[in-house]
């Protein structure tokens, strides 16, 4: 059945979906999307495209120019991704395509504002390239969240090692050059690679600094304090607690609700902590970097440490990297 005969076939289905998720979208917005995008898939798809794979390919378009991901008049790069890479897609879409097309346009979506747009064209496209890789959904859905670590979402760390050794051995070393990853924490922030990721370890260094002022975009009112609460890392300015997450792929903060009441009273700091002359000590060794001039409170946790200076509202994050060879 060509695009003509199926978009004719499901015509009122079609207008009944627009009628309910459109909103202030114009019928000619939508119209421009089918034509630029949904046809050119549906004449490439290799044997006959269904209903469900036309629907799923409308409601995505209706979602996402709501949430900006596709355009009202010009394609966006999600549908120029979306249309070059459907090939690598299409066996994922075409058994569950709401599910997966859905899950497709979250993710993206998240990856863009919280890393940009081309981080998440990027990795949209490695997703692609692996998908032939992943025998089922379940598969190329922790393809998505190993690659949205590897993209800079520190927070997905835990998970990402926990999915990553579900994936297919040959994927694994393409992304990582590595048949596995090493959980190890004290090595968070060493680069994966088979031949470096078990190497000895350097001193603990700055290696991030995150946070900022909220005037600025940052999360705090105050320079914050650090703490260790149920064995994480928090920063707390006694208005709000964040979480800290970092490691040799990027640095956030969380908003960590669940842990305020502790951070705002507990003064556990893994066993971190600055001397009278400012110095910061952790496990009983002297840390010297110009960076940590100023330094009135640090705390360690996981091979993380976070030290807050007097006058900024940022904080130095500490951690241990592999020895150059």
């Amino acid at each position: 059945m060509s695009s003509a005969r199926l978009l004719g076939a499901c015509r009122d289905e079609l207008n009944a979906r627009f009628a309910r998720g459109a909103g202030d979208r114009s019928p000619e917005a939508v119209l421009g999307y089918l034509r630029r995008t949904v046809i050119p898939i549906l004449d490439a798809w290799e044997g006959e495209p269904t209903a469900a794979v036309l629907f799923a390919l409308f409601d995505i378009g209706l979602a996402g120019m709501r949430a900006g991901l596709v355009g009202e008049s010009d394609a966006t790069p999600f549908e120029r991704v979306l249309g070059q890479r459907m090939p690598e897609l299409r066996a994922h879409i075409e058994r569950a395509p709401g599910v997966v097309l859905r899950a497709l346009g979250n993710g993206y979506t998240h990856l863009q504002r919280e890393r940009g747009p081309e981080v998440a064209q990027t990795w949209l496209e490695a997703l692609a390239s692996g998908a032939s890789h992943c025998p089922d959904r379940a598969a190329l859905f922790d393809l998505g969240v190993v690659l949205g670590w590897r993209a800079g979402l520190a927070e997905a760390r835990e998970v990402a090692l926990d999915r990553s050794a579900h994936l297919d051995a040959t994927l694994l070393r393409v992304l990582f050059d590595a048949a596995s990853l090493d959980p190890d924490p004290e090595r968070r922030f060493c680069r994966p690679g088979s031949v470096i990721q078990h190497g000895p370890l350097g001193p603990l260094e700055p290696v991030a600094t995150a946070g900022g002022f909220v005037g600025f975009g940052g999360p705090f009112r105050r320079p914050p304090l650090p703490r260790v609460v149920a064995g994480r890392l928090v920063c707390t300015d006694g208005h709000a607690t964040f979480e800290l997450f970092a490691d040799v792929f990027g640095t956030q903060f969380r908003p960590a609700a669940w842990a305020h009441a502790e951070a705002t009273t507990t003064a556990d700091t893994g066993g971190a902590r600055v001397d009278a002359s400012g110095s910061v000590l952790v496990e009983q060794v002297t840390i010297g970097s110009a960076k940590l001039r100023g330094a009135v409170a640090a705390a360690a946790c996981s091979g993380m440490v976070a030290v807050v200076l007097g006058d900024s509202h940022k904080v130095v994050v500490l951690g241990r990297r592999e020895l150059a060879r």
